[in-house]
């Protein structure tokens, strides 16, 4: 615009001057006329230089600013980036130290764990050894004679009274050693405590324990007692491993309460304690398989008259000791534990069924009384159509067959 005004006035100035001229009297040379129009020409656009000088200065200057202030942004964004870097930096510090002070809590539990591990596996160890040194002695204990015969071997002799006594007083104090490891262990355990889950427990052992009068009947009643206490930890502790077992071996997938092995092992086992006769009966021995002190030999119209069920106070654990030495060979060599079981099995002596020998070769009838019957119906006769050999006939092409066959 500026150059605009002032080429305009130059022009301007050129017409007056030519005007001037032509109205004077003597005419001035063409040449003198373009020699001012140049000079001005010049003029003009020295100041033009000038002025686009300036203009370019200003540009310049603005574009500075605006080049300063995209620098400013720049260098701001950049320090955001640095402290948002910054921050997680710090966060990515703190769970580090989190994570590595995690490692070391759960390092620790699991060595607490592990010598816990150590010391249980000794215990178990110990008490399977006690367990099987035992077992001579248990089975032992059932040749022991039976009232009236042991109070009269008792007044007879008086070294058979003292070794008795000594034998009840051993035993005695034997079990008192037994639950005095067991209320220990259970005192350092803190998950068995006489909360609420030993109500019902020990509502149990206070009707229990009204009905027991003497010294072995307090024995009972103690053992009762820790057994009382004892009871909801395993419960809960077992269940617990259970539901382990079945998630790491798929088992947790088949859910069906009707299946008994889907069941929690402390409901079978209550399901089972319910009607415990079967298994005491099978437990139960014969005064005759065994060979009772003092005990008089069984005759054939003894027999007849025996109780089937067995003695009850001759019991026989064989099964239970032979379950616990095969998991014991299986926890020390696995391969050899199905060879020691079948040779204990071997080993056993076979309980042998109560027969009256001298009823052999038919000196005697043998019977069984059946049942009586239940829902009988007397037969009906059943009258067939007489189309039903025809149609029998025709069922699968043997008539066809027989034809072909004839001719």
């Amino acid at each position: 615009m500026a150059k605009r005004f002032k080429m305009g006035l130059v022009s301007k100035k050129v017409r007056r001057v030519g005007r001037n001229d032509a109205g004077s009297e003597d005419e001035s040379d063409p040449e003198i006329e373009t020699e001012e129009e140049e000079e001005a020409r010049e003029e003009l656009e020295m100041e033009d230089e000038g002025e686009d000088e300036e203009v370019d200065e200003e540009e310049e200057e603005e574009e500075e600013e605006d080049g300063d202030d995209d620098d400013k942004q720049i260098a701001s964004k950049k320090d955001a980036e640095i402290e948002e870097l910054e921050k997680e930096y710090l966060n990515l510090r703190h769970q580090e130290q989190d994570l590595l002070k995690s490692l070391k809590r759960h390092k620790d539990e699991d060595l607490l764990k592990g010598q816990a591990v150590k010391n249980q596996q000794v215990l178990w160890d110990k008490s399977l050894e006690f367990r099987f040194l035992l077992q001579k002695a248990f089975s032992s204990s059932n040749k022991l004679p039976q009232e009236p015969m042991r109070s009269s071997l008792c007044d007879s002799d008086e070294a058979v009274k003292k070794a008795y006594s000594d034998l009840i007083t051993s035993s005695n104090q034997v079990l008192d050693s037994l639950l005095e490891l067991q209320e220990a262990l259970l005192e350092k355990n803190p998950s068995i405590s006489q909360g609420t889950d030993g109500i019902n427990e020990s509502s149990k052992f206070t009707e229990v324990s009204k009905n027991l009068d003497g010294e072995g009947d307090k024995e009972w009643s103690r053992i009762y007692q820790v057994h009382s206490r004892i009871a909801p930890f395993r419960d809960s502790s077992i269940d617990k491993w259970q539901k382990k077992t079945q998630v790491t071996t798929g088992a947790a997938a088949f859910k069906g309460n009707l299946k008994a092995f889907n069941q929690k092992i402390s409901e079978q086992v209550a399901d089972y304690m319910r009607n415990p006769n079967k298994m005491i009966k099978g437990m139960q021995l014969h005064r005759s398989a065994v060979g009772v002190f003092g005990a008089v030999p069984t005759t054939s119209s003894d027999v007849k008259d025996a109780n089937v069920d067995g003695d009850p106070e001759l019991l026989d654990d064989s099964e239970f000791y032979q379950q616990l030495l095969k998991e014991f060979f299986e926890s020390v060599d696995p391969n050899s534990s199905e060879t020691v079981f079948y040779a204990l099995k071997r080993m056993q002596t076979k309980k042998r069924k109560i027969v009256d020998r001298r009823a052999s070769k038919s000196r005697k009838i043998r019977y069984h009384v059946h049942e009586k019957i239940v829902n009988f119906m007397a037969p009906e006769p059943m009258n067939l159509p007489p189309m039903a050999p025809k149609l029998f006939e025709n069922l699968f092409g043997l008539k066809n067959q027989k034809t072909a066959s004839v001719s």
